[in-house]
């Protein structure tokens, strides 16, 4: 990442170059500040939007909600995050012990240095929420029984291919009714997160979907052709079915709802766009075996499959439904079990 291009970070409508560099092989080590990572204000005043209220003699306190599993991050080894949050912004932090539920307290002379204090906890949480397993996904089912049939036809023809391609197997395809279209990934990590991403989905629906149907109609969703998620046909992780969205509808309600998400801090974005598409094959499916453990030697030669379906159709349907699903679930009907659910026959 050029330094004269850094990421920007949304939290709390506030706008932040983040300057870190991520690396896969701390993903799961507790969050430390160093003189290498600097969070800079892109605005010059400070929100006023967070509830700061009289504390004892001449102090104030603000108190807020923060799901226990990112305490040892705010934390920090030795106490060290912590503690250098309280020297630079001249306020106490007062955090749950160990293993316990509560809210953060942030106590201080001044509204400024708990307002600075406030956000930066809120960008280690956003940092941290990145690296940790997401536990839920915003996703449209796509498992309708015409959809079901042709991915079927697809995967049986790639199986029967007069070559077997290099590293194919049946277990690299998607199960048949757990089909889906993906708009993003969650990190869940309390009932509260819960409860927000529940409550934002009915958001969504109120203010984003059912503005659009009620501009354009229903929403069509074509799915057809094959892609692949790198550059090297040869050396696959991923193939997948495009989305034929000719309007540009469905596109602008994915965005729109994961910067929703990302605007209440419980989605990171990656990228500027959802990137539209259904995936058919993953060799991350085949590490449910335990004979595979390193996802990086799983790949398959997928030429021969994109020559022959480079442009099949696997099916058009509507807009039906919004789940925000479990993952590694699975429900009566076959389909990830759901957290919530928007039903847009039902609901709209």
């Amino acid at each position: 990442m050029s330094v004269l291009k850094p990421e920007l970070v949304w939290v709390d409508g506030r706008c932040y170059r983040f300057l870190e560099q991520r690396d896969a092989a701390t993903c799961n080590t507790p969050y430390v500040e160093n003189d290498d990572l600097k969070y800079q204000d892109c605005e010059e005043e400070f929100a006023t939007d967070i509830e700061i209220v009289p504390y004892e003699t001449a102090k104030f306190k603000h108190v807020f909600h923060v799901a226990k599993s990112f305490f040892p991050f705010i934390i920090g080894a030795k106490h060290q995050v912590r503690k250098r949050l309280q020297n630079e912004t001249k306020t106490t932090i007062q955090i749950p012990g160990p293993g316990q539920d509560g809210d953060i307290k942030i106590i201080g002379y001044d509204h400024k240095g708990i307002i600075t204090a406030r956000h930066r906890i809120n960008l280690i949480i956003e940092s941290t929420r990145g690296r940790l397993n997401f536990t839920h996904f915003l996703s449209i089912p796509l498992n309708e029984d015409q959809i079901i049939m042709k991915f079927n036809t697809f995967k049986h023809d790639v199986m029967t291919f007069e070559n077997t391609p290099r590293g194919v197997d049946e277990m690299l395809f998607q199960q048949p009714k757990k089909l889906h279209l993906t708009l993003g990934v969650l990190t869940l990590l309390d009932d509260i997160e819960r409860d927000q991403a529940i409550k934002a989905l009915d958001y969504c629906k109120d203010h984003i979907i059912k503005a659009k149907i009620k501009k354009h109609g229903q929403i069509h969703i074509r799915l057809q052709g094959t892609d692949i998620m790198n550059d090297d046909p040869s050396e696959v992780n991923v193939l997948y079915a495009r989305i034929i969205d000719t309007n540009n509808i469905l596109q602008d309600i994915a965005d729109e709802i994961v910067n929703h998400y990302a605007n209440i801090g419980l989605l990171r974005k990656e990228k500027d766009r959802v990137k539209l598409h259904v995936t058919l094959m993953n060799t991350s499916f085949k590490l449910d075996d335990k004979e595979f453990t390193d996802k990086r030697k799983l790949r398959f030669d997928a030429r021969e499959i994109l020559k022959v379906h480079g442009n099949t159709i696997f099916g058009e349907t509507t807009l039906k439904e919004l789940h925000i699903s479990q993952r590694h679930t699975i429900s009566s009907n076959g389909y990830y079990q759901a957290t919530a659910t928007i039903n847009l026959a039902k609901d709209l």
